[in-house]
């Protein structure tokens, strides 16, 4: 019998996604009331209930009290494969980036930056510190790290113009050829809610990427908050002959 319930759950879920595709409604457009679209799909209420709390809980419906459930907008994609830069890669998906900086400071390397970029403890790095956009939505938080000694001066150029990896590349010869990334799901501390414009405690990704330059030197460690309601990972993987 549980079986039975998790496949109708799910099928529910289907069906969902397809009455909203069939009558093409848009973000922010509300879906009918749980006992029109109960009748509708054929469902019991509670079935429905379930899918919905389901399509909430991974961001593709969200519910106003009082006012009814709604088509959340559209996730954001983050291909993990993507080596160039994020402005370059939104703007391959035909939308507008945005950057929104927070603070750019120098500062002693902690012991996890020391380990990550493999530098000594006096040495000095780079702190800079960005909000990044899509459209105008606040998508993830960005807190890069760079050895000041691959880039004196770095603090001149003005970020909320500027693309990083574009200043790197023409300003100091420095081109990144591969990065090591891991991911994993947690929640937003109270700083970073209040500049991705979410609630504390919200889901987010904690992204950790390890960027090396052409000649397998570690140049950046960057630390990225992603709002999980507004984004998703992807990845496109090749079958490579032996």
């Amino acid at each position: 019998m549980a079986r039975y319930n998790n496949l109708r759950f799910e099928k529910t879920i289907d069906e969902i996604e397809e009455y909203i595709f069939l009558n093409n409604l848009q973000e922010h457009e509300v879906l009918p009331s749980e006992r029109k679209l109960s009748e509708l799909l054929a469902v019991s209420r509670g079935t429905l209930r379930e899918a919905i709390i389901r399509m909430c809980t991974e961001g593709r419906l969200y519910s106003i009290q009082g006012k009814g459930n709604f088509v959340a907008p559209v996730k954001e994609r983050i291909d993990m494969g993507d080596m160039i830069s994020f402005s370059r890669s939104v703007e391959l998906q035909s939308k507008v980036p945005g950057s929104r900086f927070v603070k750019m400071y120098i500062e002693d390397a902690d012991e996890r930056v020391m380990k990550t970029l493999q530098v000594t403890r006096d040495e000095r790095v780079y702190i800079l510190s960005r909000v990044r956009t899509i459209n105008g939505n606040n998508i993830l938080l960005e807190v890069t790290h760079i050895p000041v000694k691959y880039c004196k001066g770095l603090e001149e150029h003005d970020f909320k113009k500027e693309s990083l990896y574009e200043v790197l590349q023409q300003s100091y010869g420095i081109t990144m050829k591969r990065q090591d990334i891991t991911v994993r799901l947690s929640k937003a501390a109270e700083m970073e809610a209040r500049l991705l414009n979410i609630s504390t405690g919200s889901s987010v990704f904690v992204e950790r990427a390890i960027a090396f330059s052409k000649d397998d030197i570690p140049i950046e460690y960057t630390k990225t908050i992603v709002n999980a309601e507004r984004a998703y990972y992807s990845v496109s993987i090749m079958q490579v002959s032996v």
